[in-house]
């Protein structure tokens, strides 16, 4: 399966499963010499249709947890990083559901 483009990744689930998903800031924020912002750092959406059911900051990584959606339909789930720096960097990927 391809990514579109500025997608990191691409990954399948099925509709009744509940999946964690990462998306690592850790080299965007080594190159700036930078790190997460001491207050509310992660902002996290999904498109309508698939459940965001929790995110949380770890280090550099931002874990999101997902469940539902409807099946041959692809979600993209955007990240968005604010730094104590003051930078601010989007970074998504997006889920496709199939039924197997």
């Amino acid at each position: 399966m391809s990514t579109p483009l500025g997608i990191l990744a691409t990954w399948e689930k099925q509709p009744g499963e509940r999946q964690d998903y990462d998306i690592d800031f850790g080299e965007w924020l080594r190159r700036l010499d930078d790190a997460p912002a001491a207050s509310n750092p992660v902002a996290v959406s999904a498109q309508p249709g698939i459940n965001l059911v929790a995110h949380s900051l770890v280090g550099s990584v931002v874990k999101v947890w997902l469940d539902g959606g409807d099946a041959n339909k692809r979600y993209k789930v955007t990240a968005t990083m604010t730094t104590a720096g003051g930078r601010i960097k989007e970074a998504e990927i997006m889920i496709h559901v199939k039924e197997v």
